[in-house]
């Protein structure tokens, strides 16, 4: 059952600090990335909280201010500014004071006490042509109305990104309460952590509660997996995998890139929630994989080995995914080469490496995909294009693969 949240804050869990690593160490870009377009940037923390734990350790809403004023005080671009809204239902007298030593010389700072699932439209109405990213990490699943990220999208923001806290497994076991199936004798669906919600409904087998769970997974797709489920087809490891992956495609009728991050805190455990990324824009998702990918690494080994390095660290040849899959280079160029057929114009290397991850999820990182484009460029099968060509001191060909200060990598298929 839901549980009372008065305690949440006492001291700053590591999960908690896993997420608000996620959020800092991508906001350093993204704000950096929005803040040159010349136009507006609106950040939203859905769910802020006090601010800070009562252990000291600063909650979300200080890390954004503290990145917020960072990136401002690095920026070319020395006119803009970063208006910034917290929303809560219980805490905004505590987050105002905990983030009293900020103030709004480097934009707006605003309050709003209440729900976010009533009030995030007052609050994200008149922004039209600003760059919006939204922090959504709620007390327990029942905010998460996919509806409301579909309105989001028509708003005509000149940019929208959304970093969402989804409870699988959660949601899971309510479904299957809901649709009465047991899962008792299923490890998977068992012994989770209750959900902390600030408006608690549970959720029975009624036609109220079944679209409850419609109105957050955005469609009914989610009875086909129980129904599976409960004839023995998957596991709950299964079917909280394959909600999961189709959570995702449903967000994708509406954002082009849509990527996941399960967080573990100990190897082969079932993600305790998955961080959720959506965007338009292949910049965005692409600056996400590399974080991913690099907090998936810390956590691995500094939680989950406790410090020590696994025979697959540093390996060029193998690769553990998102989703604690063994993969070989191999495997990988295989599914990279597959990808590239299906372009016959030149792709610059982010968009190629967003609409790879998209596809794919998080299979490595992204130096292990470079070895394999070289191994294509030896082979024959592409060539990359690199602008400026040489390096301009020594004048050699250059190797970079990051596109930014003006440089561009090209890959062209040969003969397509």
């Amino acid at each position: 059952m839901p549980k009372s949240n008065k305690d949440f804050f006492r001291e700053k869990k590591e999960w908690s600090e896993i997420k608000d690593r996620l959020l800092g160490c991508y906001l350093t870009p993204y704000f950096q990335k929005v803040l040159c377009t010349g136009k507006p940037v609106f950040y939203v923390d859905c769910f802020a909280g006090k601010g800070k734990f009562d252990d000291g350790k600063d909650g979300s809403p200080r890390i954004a201010l503290r990145i917020r004023d960072t990136a401002l005080k690095s920026s070319r671009v020395k006119t803009q500014r970063i208006d910034t809204c917290f929303i809560d239902l219980n805490h905004t007298t505590e987050l105002n004071a905990n983030i009293a030593d900020f103030n709004n010389s480097n934009g707006a700072i605003y309050f709003v006490s209440g729900k976010y699932e009533e009030e995030i439209k007052n609050v994200i109405a008149g922004k039209e042509g600003a760059n919006v990213f939204l922090y959504i990490d709620p007390y327990g699943i029942k905010a998460l109305d996919c509806s409301l990220f579909d309105d989001f999208f028509d708003y005509g923001f000149a940019s929208i990104e959304m970093l969402i806290n989804l409870n699988s497994f959660g949601f899971f076991r309510d479904a299957c309460r809901a649709m009465r199936v047991s899962y008792i004798n299923d490890e998977a669906l068992n012994n989770l952590d209750d959900i902390i919600e600030y408006d608690p409904t549970p959720i029975d087998a009624t036609p109220q509660s079944l679209q409850v769970l419609n109105d957050i997974a955005g469609g009914d797709y989610w009875q086909a997996i129980v129904n599976d489920y409960n004839a023995g087809n998957i596991d709950g490891y299964g079917a909280e995998q394959r909600f999961s992956t189709e959570y995702k495609a449903r967000l994708k009728k509406k954002y082009t890139y849509v990527l996941d991050m399960p967080i573990r805190l100990k190897a082969g455990q079932r993600p305790k929630y998955r961080m959720i990324h959506v965007t338009n824009h292949e910049a965005g998702c692409f600056l996400m994989a590399e974080n991913m990918q690099k907090r998936k690494d810390e956590l691995f080994i500094n939680v989950q080995q406790d410090g020590q390095y696994s025979i697959f660290d540093n390996a060029k040849t193998i690769s553990t995914s998102m989703e604690n899959e063994i993969l070989t280079a191999s495997e990988i160029a295989a599914k990279m080469k597959e990808h590239l057929m299906k372009f016959t114009d030149d792709i610059g290397i982010t968009k190629l490496l967003a609409t790879f991850v998209n596809e794919y999820g998080l299979l490595c990182e992204f130096k292990m995909i470079y070895d394999i484009l070289n191994g294509f460029k030896s082979q024959g099968f592409i060539e990359i294009i690199r602008n400026p060509a040489f390096t301009p001191k020594t004048k050699q060909p250059s190797t970079f693969w990051d596109e930014k200060d003006g440089k561009s990598v090209l890959i062209r298929r040969c003969g397509a």
